[in-house]
């Protein structure tokens, strides 16, 4: 493959920590399943005798049932205060259920189960201004299955150095259900449209037979609900996912889509009817750093191994191809993911042969120059290891994949080191960059999901048998506009390098300027009003970064 002549400048940092790569920051994480955890929020009791309360098990409970009748009430449960008004993108996220099952949709379209966020709490929910939070999903399938409440965005109105979210059940005499609630979460970035513009961390992940009423894990509900919680939890730019369903009656892209919030994400899957248990490859993505161009299976291809192109990609399961822009503030990265899922394991000789003959179709196609100098990455369920085979019924040692492994000038192979938990075998889903990519991967970002798994019960049972896959790619944004100087007026700044504290001299500011710093990606670091002619540095890393004092700009080194 010839190399692109790319526009984005690849910069080397020096001692950047891992901390400084996170795109979000929690600003509440409550679980609700200790007292001590429940305390942190205020109950308030506006009518009835009962209130919410805690459960070890059930997290933030409340309901109007007691003692075989139902009584009318209205409660809250009110966050502590949170300082929102230097955060963009701020989300809450939680689980929940209602039960029992006779009232399980009790008083839904009557609006009894609401969240709320406000600016000014005055102590009394009452007399206090909310804004509902829009998106919240109350689709609850089965009685106590807990599910996402998708992503629920805090309006800027809202957001304020005391913000809180509240929570508000309501019952009626002679009518209730129980709400229960937990695993209660607000993120954000920093100031700043996108905290991270030039990053993005794409996820590769086989959901196990999502969507299908057949196979797989039993609760299809609770699957799909787990799975859009993981996605929140690994908060990726864009997920590649395989073993998906998407029918009419149970589509599976928009469900997921609806669970993280519409407003937000967006999903596509070819071809997007797939019928009930086809196994197919889609993809999910943030909506402010992707856009979808175009999406289609790579159907036509070369036979290989005296098998036909169709029979070694599991009979007709292609590779499907989503042209992507990856949008870097205002630069645009286009990429094409090339999503698979080989032919499995049967413990036959045939099984490795096509997936070695579909190995091999897929590199010609790719080889060819319709993609042979685009930012591809070739991603999804590999079916075997890229070091060696899984393969036990033929006298195999080479990957079927060998092919892409080898041509190290126009591939690389970012998971091929990967490991199982317990480091015993390599693993079979991977992450294959162009070499136009394969400078953009941040250091030790590749790696397997262990943590979402242990935040799902028996994860291995309700959700998947596969572990997610991700990398983090990393683009400069040294020629956005807002990074060079003004030509009118100088930045001088001093001592430079610099060990603790920056000063500068700039003219035309007031005491409303903001002062930022970035690294040399672009990305926003710190933030501050201006109170002085110096901004303290002492916490950063060495390296190089760009000060930012209203639309001046500097670069210094911090020794």
């Amino acid at each position: 493959m010839q190399k692109l002549t790319r526009m984005l400048i690849l910069v080397i940092l020096w001692g950047f920590s891992t901390n400084l790569l996170t795109a979000q920051t929690t600003i509440l994480d409550q679980s609700l399943l200790t007292q001590q955890s429940f305390d942190t929020f205020s109950a308030f009791s506006v009518t009835g005798s009962q209130s919410w309360v805690n459960s070890s098990q059930y997290g933030a409970v409340c309901s109007g049932y007691v003692a075989g009748q139902s009584y009318e009430n209205e409660d809250w449960l009110i966050s502590p205060a949170m300082n929102l008004s230097q955060i963009e993108n701020v989300n809450l996220t939680f689980r929940h259920t209602r039960g029992s099952g006779s009232v399980l949709n009790v008083g839904v379209a009557e609006g009894w189960y609401k969240v709320f966020a406000t600016a000014d709490y005055t102590g009394d929910p009452t007399t206090t201004q909310w804004v509902e939070l829009a998106g919240f999903n109350q689709d609850i399938p089965v009685a106590w299955q807990y599910v996402a409440s998708g992503q629920l965005l805090i309006p800027d109105e809202v957001k304020t150095e005391n913000t809180r979210i509240a929570f508000r059940y309501l019952s009626a005499a002679g009518q209730s259900a129980t709400w229960e609630i937990k695993n209660v979460k607000v993120t954000g970035g920093p100031p700043g449209v996108d905290p991270n513009p030039g990053v993005f961390k794409i996820t590769n992940w086989n959901t196990e037979w999502l969507g299908c009423t057949q196979f797989g894990p039993f609760d299809e509900s609770l699957q799909i609900s787990n799975v859009a919680s993981a996605m929140l939890e690994m908060n990726s730019d864009i997920y590649c996912l395989q073993e998906v369903s998407n029918t009419v009656a149970n589509p599976s892209i928009e469900t997921l889509v609806s669970f993280l919030g519409s407003d937000q994400w967006g999903g596509s899957i070819a071809p997007s009817n797939t019928g009930d248990c086809s196994q197919r490859q889609g993809i999910i993505y943030k909506k402010s750093k992707v856009e979808l161009v175009s999406s289609e299976e790579l159907s036509n291809g070369v036979p290989g191994q005296g098998n036909s192109y169709y029979y070694n990609w599991a009979s007709g399961r292609f590779p499907a191809l989503y042209n992507v822009n990856l949008l870097a503030g205002s630069t645009i990265i286009p990429v094409s993911l090339v999503n698979i899922h080989a032919k499995s394991e049967d413990g036959n000789a045939m099984s490795y042969t096509r997936r070695l003959g579909g190995s091999q179709g897929l590199k010609t196609i790719l080889d060819l120059a319709t993609f042979n100098s685009r930012n591809l990455v070739i991603i999804g369920d590999f079916n075997d290891y890229l070091n060696g085979t899984t393969s036990a019924a033929c006298a195999c040692t080479d990957s079927p994949f060998k092919n892409f492994v080898d041509d190290q000038a126009n591939y690389s192979p970012i998971t091929q080191n990967l490991t199982n938990i317990s480091g015993t075998s390599p693993i079979i889903e991977h992450i294959i960059l162009s070499n136009e990519l394969s400078g953009n991967v941040i250091s030790n970002s590749v790696t397997r999901e262990f943590a979402v798994t242990q935040s799902i019960t028996n994860f291995n049972f309700t959700t998947s048998n596969h572990i997610p896959v991700s990398a983090t790619l990393q683009f400069s944004l040294l020629g956005n506009s807002q990074f060079l100087p003004e030509s009118d007026s100088s930045l001088s700044i001093y001592p430079n390098p610099v060990k603790d504290h920056l000063t500068f001299d700039v003219t035309g500011i007031n005491d409303n300027t903001s002062i930022t710093i970035h690294d040399l990606q672009g990305r926003q670091i710190q933030y501050e009003k201006l109170s002085a002619n110096s901004v303290s540095v002492a916490a950063l890393p060495a390296g190089i970064y760009l000060l930012k004092v209203g639309n001046y700009c500097a670069k210094f080194v911090k020794e």
